[in-house]
């Protein structure tokens, strides 16, 4: 039990903290330097996928999508709440969940 209450704790944290880092304060320094919220989002996407390197560069590719899917979302509600709830949940079921639905 306490190393199921570990894993949705970093879940959470990790989907909390991602957003918060990559959406909420990267894409707006991208966007105040750019004046194009288009190139923020890009630029943000991009680094929140080289982040995850250690995942390998196929892995790199299609989480610099999603971080510019992710961003998108950020923009266009103009919050980053959605995305919390997205990311937290995403990450409970690729941590966790998965394992538990599919043995």
């Amino acid at each position: 039990m306490p190393g199921i209450l570990l894993r949705l704790t970093i879940s959470f944290t990790a989907g909390i903290c991602e957003e918060l880092a990559f959406r909420g304060f990267l894409q707006q320094q991208f966007h105040a330097l750019s004046g194009n919220i288009v190139a923020a989002v890009l630029a943000q996407g991009l680094v929140f996928g080289l982040f995850h390197s250690y995942q390998g560069w196929r892995n790199v590719a299609v989480i610099s999508v999603l971080g510019a899917l992710f961003g998108a979302l950020a923009a266009w509600r103009r919050d980053v709440r959605a995305n919390i709830v997205v990311d937290a949940w995403g990450d409970v079921w690729e941590g966790w969940l998965k394992v538990v639905v599919w043995r």
